[in-house]
């Protein structure tokens, strides 16, 4: 993976990111709290580490929401946090929930990213919320109002949809400001009939709504997956790391590859 600059859009805080990074020859990971336990790690695995992590926000849709947007600014300008995690099944809330859009506004002002998960999945362990983990709020489809509502705003439906894959994949095409993460595609892949790869469903998507609106993620895939589909070597360098660093803000030029 030398030859290419690699971003994983998709990754979680933990201890062992580094060392993961190293062996599967990732130079950049976007961290993506789910929890505030998980988001002071996140914050401090990049203060440690700033040319390695990226740390994204956490909303705690348990408290009150009226004070997140000057509390989102202080944790941009403080903490250097470049995007939202939003985890809906275990927030209890749809995209276009009103709540969320003061926080929207914010994003949109100051050029955040919302990574927003889709797909329903069956985990073994639960994140620190210890709340049940609810199905119906995975959908994506709601997406499509906020969309429509902020049009500059930055978003990323994780996971590709899951298996909303069609749904993310056509809001993707109608909207310029949504794109599409590949992290846990081969926990979806296997489970659709018939079974695909996630190569395949790389290739498909890219070539429906472009190359540079797919962003490499992990969990599970490692980037030689983008290198074996049948995609043009440019294409392949956006998908792995220059589509990710234009959205976070950073200068594709300026890297080494």
């Amino acid at each position: 993976m030398r030859d290419y600059f690699v971003v994983n859009f998709h990754e979680h805080p933990s201890d062992a990111v580094s060392e993961k990074n190293a062996e599967m020859g990732i130079d950049m990971s976007v961290l993506l709290p789910v929890g505030t336990d998980a988001m002071t790690k996140a914050v401090r695995m990049a203060r440690e580490k700033p040319d390695e992590f990226i740390p994204f926000y956490w909303v705690d849709a348990t408290g009150d929401l009226s004070d997140e947007p000057r509390r989102l600014r202080r944790a941009v300008e403080e903490w250097g946090v470049r995007g939202i995690k939003f985890q809906p099944m275990d927030q209890h809330w749809f995209a276009d929930d009103r709540r969320i859009y003061p926080i929207y506004e914010v994003c949109s002002e100051l050029g955040l990213v919302c990574t927003w998960h889709a797909g329903v999945v069956k985990l073994g362990f639960k994140y620190e919320l210890g709340v049940p983990m609810l199905a119906r709020y995975t959908d994506p489809l709601p997406l499509d109002q906020v969309a429509f509502d902020f049009p500059d705003l930055k978003i990323c439906i994780a996971h590709m949809g899951g298996n909303y894959h069609y749904k993310a994949l056509i809001l993707a095409e109608k909207h310029e400001n949504i794109y599409l993460d590949t992290a846990f595609l081969p926990f979806f892949c296997r489970r659709m009939l018939p079974p695909i790869s996630p190569e395949m469903l790389i290739t498909h998507a890219a070539r429906i709504i472009g190359a540079e609106k797919i962003l490499y993620g992990s969990e599970g895939l490692w980037p030689q997956a983008v290198l074996h589909t049948d995609l043009t070597d440019d294409e392949k360098r956006l998908i792995l790391g220059r589509n990710a660093l234009r959205l976070l803000g950073l200068r594709p030029e300026d890297m080494p590859r």
